[in-house]
């Protein structure tokens, strides 16, 4: 099964950034929610827009009304989605954006619940572990990205839930706190 575009997808004038400022917004906020369902069913973590806009990627491009969204509007769009916490540039050039449909502090949550849940607290766990070990297949965490991963260690790190640290041959280890 592949991810059903809404209905406004196929509407020509979706696809132009628009002038008035109250369909401009709603219209941003619609691109930004599509954005956010593609990329959390695709599990898609980071996008590079100029590879996206380059191959005709189908989330920009509707093959079949022939409209695309331009570079300067997929910018506007994740500048944004950048400003209401939803993501984040990756390079200077803002070609390359770290796409959040889970905030960090949301994983944050979601993987600290797991942890308590499992009586994981005072034992020290690898990434891997995390992102791929088998008791967390059923878990939305599973396969999480590794820069995301980090971010929402971070989270639990400033709220003394967690410590991050380095472990033998590079790897990272994290060791949870019950508080």
């Amino acid at each position: 099964m592949s991810f059903q575009f809404p209905s406004y997808y196929s509407r020509e004038p979706f696809f132009t950034i628009q002038p008035v400022l109250n369909t401009r917004k709603k219209q941003l906020e619609m691109w930004i929610d599509l954005v956010l369902s593609y990329c959390r069913y695709n599990k898609v973590y980071e996008i590079d827009i100029n590879e996206y806009i380059k191959k005709d990627h189908k989330l920009f491009y509707n093959e079949k009304i022939n409209r695309r969204l331009s570079n300067e509007s997929t910018k506007i769009i994740f500048e944004e989605m950048i400003e209401i916490g939803n993501g984040e540039w990756l390079d200077k050039d803002k070609n390359r954006v770290m796409v959040w449909w889970r905030k960090p502090e949301e994983w944050a949550t979601l993987i600290y619940k797991w942890v308590l849940d499992s009586g994981q607290t005072n034992q020290v766990l690898t990434l891997w572990e995390i992102q791929k070990g088998d008791d967390t297949k059923n878990q939305e965490f599973y396969d999480l990205d590794t820069n995301v991963l980090i971010k929402s260690l971070k989270v639990l790190e400033k709220q003394s839930k967690a410590q991050v640290f380095q472990g033998t041959d590079s790897n990272l280890g994290v060791k949870f706190f019950s508080i």
